[in-house]
């Protein structure tokens, strides 16, 4: 059989929106902006935090900043500061002392405490990690930490002037199988989509590249998705990597 052409199946947001993931996430950013603490937002690689917290984010107007690998923050903290601040004021600082005076200023410069959500948290460093400790004690920001379900609990556990900030800690959940069959029902069969959800367990990321394979697929072999059988999804997956 010839490579197959695949390409990652897109979503109707509308439709993700629905689903309990983003609406159990979105009721606890709701809860969190401006509740004066530091807080977290985890799950396992996939689920699907960083797209229901950056949507947040965007709807509301609140500084989402990914941090960038550890090795990178430890050789240039300035670079990362100067960085943030840059995105949240459009004003580059000249160096990391103007960079947290700035962060500092904006933080309490408004009528309602402000919000930074920090995705892939657990690539702070302690020193980095501190700087929002202080900021969240000078202005009253709240401070959200986004990152692998217990990573951050381990970077927090190091450091526990920062841990004993945290009031407020969500893991987010996978989709359910009512969640793949608003997804998915109309494209694949009962049996089917019980087996995706068998194999992909409901995180996001592996049911879209499953997917994203199985569409392939049925192109390929001019064939309806509603078509598709177990045994073909058996045959698609066979070297797919699905879960290490």
């Amino acid at each position: 059989m010839r490579r197959l052409m695949v390409n990652p199946v897109t979503y109707d947001e509308a439709k993700l929106r629905e689903t309990q993931p983003y609406k159990a996430t979105w009721a606890f950013l709701r809860e969190v902006v401006g509740s004066r603490c530091m807080a977290v937002l985890e799950g396992e690689p996939g689920v699907g935090k960083t797209f229901g917290a950056l949507s947040f984010a965007k709807r509301y107007n609140i500084p989402f900043i990914t941090v960038v690998e550890r090795v990178v923050l430890e050789k240039s903290p300035s670079r990362f500061f100067r960085t943030i601040v840059a995105e949240i004021t459009g004003r580059q600082p000249a160096s990391l002392w103007d960079a947290l005076e700035a962060l500092e200023l904006w933080a309490s410069n408004g009528n309602a405490p402000r919000t930074i959500f920090l995705d892939e948290a657990q690539w702070l460093t302690g020193k980095a990690l501190d700087v929002f400790r202080r900021l969240h004690d000078f202005t009253g920001a709240t401070i959200l930490l986004i990152g692998h379900e217990g990573e951050i609990v381990k970077l927090l556990s190091r450091y526990p002037q920062a841990r004993d900030r945290v009031a407020m800690r969500f893991v987010v959940p996978p989709l359910s199988f009512s969640d793949l069959e608003l997804l998915h029902g109309a494209d694949f069969n009962g049996e089917l989509l019980q087996a995706i959800y068998d194999l992909t367990q409901g995180n996001f990321r592996r049911l879209q590249r499953v997917v994203s394979h199985l569409f392939a697929y049925a192109a390929a072999r001019k064939k309806l998705t509603t078509e598709l059988t177990v045994q073909d999804l058996r045959f698609v997956t066979k070297n797919l990597v699905v879960e290490w």
